[in-house]
């Protein structure tokens, strides 16, 4: 991952320079390359232009985000596309965190309660869904699965109504299908703030490595959110959803998403030429070598003779042979063959002749391999409907 910012880094950075590094971030945004890459991923309701306006809006409501490196805000932008959700404060979020250690600023993608509501409701398999804290002094009774009753204490018409609020003790998290079936997952608020212990993201914050966290207690209404984001999650790991949701429920599973304010390990940048490497020099094993040179040979008066080795018979790969094969190891991974590969692109309008992983045209490849986490996407969608399931 490219480390460099996007502008200089400082307290307060001087006006001339946040205008200039806006200019480079439209520069960046609104490039060839980029567009084409998002319009790859983006659903039908969205467009390229925008998706771009909404991320420079961002960066105008937040210059801390001028910052950030170039290839974590072009990743979340990528993100934020795959998914459908623009970066707009009301469900996505593009938050600059601020890694001490390695003097970085990396953009990440928050998705928030409202975001995860959205994505299910695009299922069309939900009617109802919602979520809620739980406080001492509310009316509420949960049995059998099954709430029977939640009055809020400020809604409380009896006699022993507390005069306020009381400490949260418990989240839930309910839905109803269009089929009239319901579910629902509740959660002591101990074990909510377990699964905030065992984020990275939260451990750096608490050790001073980044100054901002959804979870800080300092801000009530953010940290509401987290509680029935965490209470939602739950629950629709076990409902029939859309592959977007799913994705981003399994995503902040695998890879919590605060904690790639942590992350600095370099990966290779979204939109720049590849880095050759230095050759390695070898290092003798021989007899006598114990760091020291050895002395110069005495000059030979023969012609030096220089191994040359055979020419290699096999062709040198493409990238589009690399990018098969990264496909075929995907799938195959995840016990797909070739056939329900071609079964799975035919129900998503992408018919193919080919014959095998390596016959795959290249538009197909292109489409599948956009990124990492769109080709994991596909596997999966592709996993379900080989099981029968809805994708």
């Amino acid at each position: 991952m490219s480390t460099a910012p996007i502008a200089t880094r400082g307290a307060q950075a001087p006006a001339t320079t946040t205008s200039a590094a806006r200019k480079d971030v439209k520069s960046l945004l609104e490039g060839p390359a980029f567009r084409a890459e998002i319009a790859k991923v983006l659903p039908k309701h969205l467009t390229p232009e925008r998706m771009i306006r909404v991320a420079i809006t961002a960066t105008m409501k937040t210059p801390k985000l001028l910052q950030c490196t170039a290839d974590s805000l072009t990743r979340c932008m990528l993100d934020c596309s795959a998914l459908g959700l623009e970066p707009d404060g009301r469900r996505a979020h593009l938050i600059p965190f601020e890694d001490k250690r390695a003097g970085t600023v990396i953009c990440t993608l928050i998705i928030d309660y409202k975001g995860l509501v959205e994505l299910a409701m695009r299922s069309g398999l939900v009617s109802h869904l919602y979520a809620d804290v739980v406080r001492e002094g509310d009316l509420f009774e949960y049995s059998l699965g099954e709430i029977k009753v939640h009055v809020p204490w400020f809604l409380r018409r009896d006699a022993d109504k507390p005069a306020e609020a009381g400490a949260d003790i418990a989240v839930y998290a309910f839905a109803r299908m269009t089929s009239g079936a319901s579910a629902v997952a509740v959660m002591s608020v101990d074990e909510v703030y377990s699964i905030r212990d065992n984020s990275q993201g939260w451990q750096a914050f608490k050790k001073g490595f980044t100054k901002k966290n959804p979870w800080d207690p300092s801000d009530w209404v953010s940290e509401q959110e987290m509680k029935k984001k965490t209470a939602l999650r739950r629950l629709c790991k076990v409902l029939p959803l859309s592959p977007e949701f799913r994705d981003a429920v399994e995503k902040d599973d695998e890879e919590d998403p605060i904690a790639k304010a942590v992350d600095v390990t370099p990966k290779a940048p979204l939109f720049a030429a590849p880095q050759v490497p230095a050759p390695e020099l070898a290092q003798s094993s021989g007899p006598g070598f114990d760091g020291d040179p050895e002395p110069n040979p005495e000059p030979s008066t023969e012609p030096s003779k220089v191994a040359t080795p055979p020419p290699s018979t096999e062709p040198a790969k493409t990238d589009l042979d690399k990018k098969r094969e990264k496909i075929e190891a995907a799938f195959i991974g995840a016990g797909i063959g070739f056939d329900d590969l071609k079964a799975f692109l035919a129900n998503r309008n992408m018919d193919t002749d080919a014959g095998s992983f390596a016959e795959l045209e290249e538009v197909g490849v292109n489409r599948l391999t956009t990124s990492d986490q769109a080709l994991n996407s596909f596997v999966r969608q592709a996993k379900r409907l080989k099981e029968g399931g809805a994708v």
